[in-house]
């Protein structure tokens, strides 16, 4: 029982320091393996040496970006993504509609035989043709009357033209051979040539009151006449003329 005893008791110093051996093998296993990442990343000059005796430190990083970490494989980029292209609108282009130039119409110079009075352009024409005409009226009221010699009688007279003007004046018979003429003499008009442009018609009335006396009395009645005249041209007048009213007095 001594015996036993004794053994075991020599044998338990061997344990221990196997032990301890082991666990220092361990302990610089740890420390070359921490020493390797830092071996391995150094380079040059700037080689960084460790012993077993730093201790090892775990430094955890926080990093947006993908980098290089020593020991760790290198996971694969992403592949960069791919994005559509923005539909881009057709171009709206907006037709302009040049406005057309405004044409302008040249009018023929008129011909020199328009409204002549060149006899080369031979016979006188109305162009276009006027049409008819309306004629001059005269009347006198009143158309018959009676009186004594040596009393003074009363002629009104009306005149009318409805496309040209009357004259202002009166040619006058009344019959016993008294006359009277306030007219101006007919102005002299030159002979027209070829085409003229008829003039413009143009309505006009004409009143006046005429006093006579007649001094000698007689069995038949006197005649007395009253004409006017009317123009809207020289010579020739499309629309104008003369006309004549005829009154009767009786004088005894």
């Amino acid at each position: 029982m001594d015996d036993h005893g004794e053994e075991l008791h020599a044998a338990a110093p061997d344990v221990g320091q196997r032990r301890l051996r082991l666990a220092l093998l361990a302990a610089v296993a740890v420390t070359l393996v921490a020493a390797i990442p830092g071996v391995l990343l150094g380079g040059g000059d700037d080689t960084k040496s460790v012993s077993a005796s730093q201790p090892f430190l775990r430094v955890t990083t926080s990093t947006t970006t993908q980098g290089l970490v020593a020991g760790v494989p290198m996971a694969p980029l992403p592949l960069p993504a791919t994005t559509t292209p923005a539909s881009v609108a057709p171009l709206q282009r907006t037709a302009t509609t040049l406005a057309p130039k405004a044409t302008t119409t040249t009018r023929p110079a008129p011909s020199p035989c328009r409204n002549s009075y060149d006899p080369a352009c031979g016979p006188f024409r109305w162009d276009p043709d006027p049409g008819p005409n309306s004629p001059l009226t005269v009347t006198v009221s009143p158309q018959s009357q009676q009186g004594n010699a040596g009393q003074e009688v009363n002629f009104h007279i009306v005149a009318q033209d409805p496309d040209a003007k009357i004259d202002r004046c009166v040619v006058v018979d009344f019959g016993d051979g008294q006359t009277s003429n306030d007219c101006p003499p007919s102005p002299t008009c030159q002979a027209p040539y070829g085409p003229w442009t008829p003039p413009a018609k143009s309505s006009d009335r004409y009143e006046l009151d005429i006093d006579h006396t007649y001094a000698t009395a007689q069995a038949t009645p006197y005649v007395a006449s009253f004409q006017l005249q009317s123009h809207s041209f020289c010579s020739p007048d499309p629309y104008g003329g003369a006309a004549q009213a005829l009154a009767q007095v009786t004088v005894s």
